[in-house]
């Protein structure tokens, strides 16, 4: 199974903007944690597996429950808090967890 992971911070835009930022800034984090962006909603953002060959492996992946939202609500100051929660595999967990891995690509305050 999946293990999942928690991390939480701030980032200095109103929420539309931090989330804007945050689809291109976490093109890479996610990768390294086996993901890609997926889905843009109101306020959110979804990451699923990324695709991969063979496709099985793929399908494991997604049948093991890896996956991440991360999501944008207003915060102190005009500012955003941002929450990253999600699954991943027990060998990317403690990368996922790190809230450096997060800070430094979005330049953010924990």
């Amino acid at each position: 199974m999946a293990s999942t992971f928690n991390v939480e911070l701030d980032m200095r835009e109103p929420p539309r903007e931090a989330q804007s930022r945050a689809a291109d800034a976490l093109i890479e984090p996610a990768r390294a944690v086996g993901l890609r962006l997926t889905k843009r909603g109101a306020g959110e953002l979804g990451y699923r597996p990324k695709v991969t060959f063979p496709f099985l492996v793929m399908l494991w992946h997604n049948l093991n429950g890896e996956r991440m939202t991360v999501r944008f609500e207003p915060g102190g100051d005009g500012g955003t808090h941002v929450t990253i929660n999600g699954a991943v595999a027990r060998n990317k967990h403690m990368m996922a967890s790190d809230t450096e891995h997060w800070t430094e690509a979005l330049g953010t305050t924990d």
